[in-house]
C-alpha cells in the first residue's frame, strides 16, 4: 500500500527510475538458440536471393531507352549476347573513361586485360558490386528486423537517427574520391613510371577495377568517423571529453591513415584526406558533446 501511494504522490507524467528502465527494456520475447538460427536462415536465404536476381538482372539488361509517346524513356532493356553491353559493362566502361587518361606526359596510356578472362571476372565483379549497392535497402531492413527486437528503444531511436548521416557521409568519402583522389592519384603514379623510364604505360583491366572500388570504399568508411563518435557517446560507452583529450593522438592517427592510402611523396593527397577528416572529428566531437548534454538535461528534469 506504501508503494502504491509514493507512486500516487509523485503526480501524474511523473516517471520513476523503474519505469523508465522497463519502458527502455528490449522486447521480452524469448527465443531459443535453434529459433534465432531458423530465423536468422530464413533473412539469410532472402537476401541471398534478392543479391542473386539483381546480379543477374545487371548481367542480362542494360540501360537504354524505349520510346513512348514520342518521348525517349530511360529504362532497363535486354542485353543478351556478347556484342551488347551490359549494365554491369556500361558502369565498367564509365568509370574507365571517367580515370583512366588517353595520355599521361606525353605517353600513350594502354589499357588491356591479362588474361583472357579477366573481363568475365571485372563484369561478374561489377555485378555483384551493383547488386549489393542496389539491394542494400533490403539487406538493411532484413537486418533491422533481426536485430530490432533485442534492442531498447532508446538504441532503436539512435540507429534511426545516424541512418541518414551514415548514408550522406557515405556518398561525401566516395565523391571526394573519385572527383579529387583517384584522378591525382592515378596521374601521379603514372608520372612516377615516367620518370623510371617508362615509354608505354599499361593498365589491366582487373587490376583498375579493385583498386577503384577499395579505394572508393575506404574513402566511404573513414568518413563515417564522426558518427562512430556520436554512437560511442550517445550509447555512454566514450564521454566527449574523451575526444577532446586525445584530440592529438586521434590527429596523428589521421595523417598517418591518410599517408598510407595515398602514394603522393609530395603528401598533397594526404592533406586532402586528412584535413577533412580533422573536420570530421571536431563534428563529431561537438556532436557527442551535444547528446551528452542532453541525457543531463533529461536525468536532472
Amino acid at each position: 500500500m506504501e508503494k502504491t501511494i509514493s507512486v500516487e504522490a509523485a503526480g501524474p507524467g511523473t516517471a520513476t527510475s523503474t519505469d523508465a528502465t522497463e519502458r527502455d527494456a528490449a522486447d521480452e520475447r524469448r527465443m531459443s538458440f535453434w529459433e534465432h538460427i531458423e530465423e536468422l536462415r530464413q533473412r539469410g536465404k532472402r537476401v541471398l536471393l534478392v543479391v542473386i536476381v539483381l546480379f543477374a538482372l545487371f548481367l542480362v539488361t542494360a540501360v537504354g531507352s524505349v520510346a513512348i509517346a514520342g518521348t525517349q524513356v530511360p529504362m532497363l532493356v535486354p542485353a543478351l549476347g556478347t556484342n551488347q553491353p551490359n549494365v554491369a559493362t556500361q558502369f565498367f566502361l564509365w568509370i574507365k573513361d571517367t580515370f583512366v587518361p588517353d595520355r599521361v606526359a606525353g605517353v600513350n596510356v594502354s589499357f588491356a586485360f591479362q588474361n583472357p578472362w579477366d573481363a568475365y571476372i571485372v563484369m561478374f565483379k561489377v555485378a555483384f558490386f551493383l547488386a549489393i549497392v542496389t539491394g542494400s535497402p533490403f539487406i538493411a531492413y532484413e537486418t533491422w528486423a533481426f536485430i530490432g527486437p533485442a534492442l531498447r528503444p532508446s538504441e532503436k531511436r539512435l540507429i534511426l537517427r545516424i541512418t541518414v548521416p551514415v548514408a550522406v557521409l557515405f556518398l561525401a568519402g566516395v565523391a571526394l574520391c573519385f572527383l579529387v583522389v583517384l584522378p591525382f592519384t592515378i596521374a601521379l603514379l603514372f608520372s612516377a613510371q615516367n620518370i623510371m623510364g617508362a615509354n608505354l604505360y599499361l593498365f589491366f583491366g582487373d587490376t583498375f577495377l579493385d583498386f577503384v572500388l577499395l579505394f572508393a570504399v575506404a574513402f566511404g568508411l573513414a568518413f563515417q568517423l564522426p558518427v562512430v563518435m556520436y554512437g560511442l557517446s550517445a550509447l555512454g560507452i566514450v564521454g566527449a571529453d574523451f575526444w577532446r583529450r586525445y584530440w592529438r593522438f586521434a590527429a596523428i592517427g589521421i595523417f598517418f591513415f591518410g599517408a598510407i592510402i595515398t602514394p603522393d611523396g609530395s603528401g598533397v593527397t594526404m592533406m586532402l584526406v586528412s584535413l577533412p577528416m580533422l573536420v570530421l572529428y571536431i563534428l563529431g566531437y561537438f556532436s557527442a558533446k551535444r547528446v551528452e548534454r542532453r541525457r543531463m538535461r533529461a536525468k536532472s528534469s
